[in-house]
């Protein structure tokens, strides 16, 4: 997640500062043995499928997991570098649908319009509430052809919550529809459109919003303009008026930066870490002549094979940058692992602080397992980073879900 959005869901500064880094001397801990990974209460998810939304609210970790004709919002608290108090409620709607969560908040697309829901410290729901009338109202205003939005991500500045916005108008062409991306709302309650910015083709892929402790109000997104099939693009950030929400300048881009995946950190300032098409992972802010190294690809030994670095997750913390990652080793016989990077503030000079090794297949220790090929996801909450898997093929009698399961890899004590 990383980020206000679900493939953002990084944790925001303030929750940042409560994670505690290890001294640049320390070596880093390693997470070893069958106990480092256990199942995530009640979540499971169906073959072919990823998980639906994944966050961080209310003192809690969140996953939504699909399973049959049902969604699953399941959560723990976590203390003292364990999770535990595991809750699973059923998500309105279904498991068809896409589930984010946003900004400690669940947004549901239902046919009588989309709707929000708060996520509790008891692991529930809150009531629901409608947004996307009032919302597409005031987007209308600022784009009159408007037939409907959709909201993409979100942060509160101050008492007011901004939303990031992607909106369609009426359309019924086979060849596909126009993409409008706006912000709604300004302190007067007035939507920005921001749709000369990106291709109207494609729109923008996976934006973030935050605001840094300077209180500047950051948007950053994946411009897939010569990318439009593939999910891979150039990162660009946009700064915008807290307060009017119009843009203080033209959209930024870092040089020569085509990346697969972006998250926005942000503390003192704000600044993107990109996973690169190259395989490297890197960081960067306006202002910086070019991206700088956070995490390096691996070549083998022999230079025939190339092992690159997939992005989890990346936060601030004490001034200091933390990105997690999957990959694997390059050694003569590679393992993979989950890791988190401590860095300075521009993701120079980084060192692994923690590491887990990847559990290819479920239950652990079995020589075939009857689940396998896993995918990952991260999130940064405090004491560490909690590392999730699901696996996506069966090889087991008939039909099963794939349980979800986590480690928990402590950054500091």
């Amino acid at each position: 997640m990383r980020s206000t959005s679900i493939h953002s869901l990084a944790v925001t500064a303030a929750l940042a500062t409560a994670l505690l880094v290890t001294p640049a001397a320390a070596p880093a801990p390693d997470v070893q043995g069958k106990t480092a990974w256990k199942v995530f209460g009640a979540a499971k998810v169906d073959e072919g499928l990823p998980l639906l939304g994944l966050g961080w609210a209310a003192n809690r970790v969140w996953v939504i997991a699909p399973h049959g004709e049902v969604a699953t919002l399941a959560s723990a608290r976590v203390s003292g570098g364990a999770l535990g108090s595991f809750a699973a409620t059923r998500v309105p709607g279904g498991s068809g649908q896409y589930v984010p969560i946003v900004d400690g908040v669940l947004i549901l697309a239902r046919d009588d319009g989309t709707v929000t829901a708060s996520l509790l410290p008891n692991g529930q729901l809150g009531a629901l509430k409608p947004v996307l009338d009032e919302l597409l109202t005031q987007a209308k205003e600022a784009v009159p052809k408007l037939a409907a939005v959709a909201i993409q991500a979100g942060v509160h500045v101050g008492d007011r919550q901004i939303w990031v916005l992607r909106g369609s108008p009426e359309c019924h062409s086979i060849s596909g529809c126009p993409s409008f991306f706006l912000v709604c709302c300004s302190e007067s309650s007035t939507a920005t459109d921001l749709t000369r910015f990106v291709d109207r083709k494609v729109g923008a892929t996976s934006p973030q919003v935050g605001l840094d402790g300077r209180g500047r109000l950051w948007l950053t997104w994946l411009d897939r303009r010569n990318y439009s099939g593939a999910q891979r693009g150039f990162p660009r950030m946009l700064e915008l008026d807290p307060s009017t929400l119009a843009p203080r300048a033209n959209a930024m881009a870092a040089p020569s930066l085509v990346a697969d995946r972006v998250e926005l950190a942000c503390a003192a300032s704000c600044r993107i870490v990109a996973q690169t098409a190259g395989g490297d992972i890197v960081s960067w802010a306006p202002g910086e002549r070019s991206p700088t190294l956070a995490v390096r690809k691996v070549v083998s030994l022999n230079r025939v094979y190339t092992y690159p670095r997939e992005l989890l997750a990346a936060t601030y913390n004490a001034g200091r940058l933390l990105v997690a990652y999957r990959g694997q080793t390059g050694k003569p016989k590679p393992e993979e692992e989950i890791g988190v990077v401590s860095s300075n503030a521009r993701g120079a000079r980084a060192r692994v602080a923690a590491k887990v090794a990847t559990t290819y297949g479920w239950p652990e220790g079995k020589l075939y397992p009857p689940f396998s090929n896993p995918a990952a996801y991260g999130l940064f909450v405090p004491g560490g980073l909690v590392a999730l898997e699901h696996f996506r093929e069966y090889f087991g009698p008939g039909g099963a879900a794939s349980p979800v399961v986590y480690a928990f890899v402590p950054v500091g004590r």
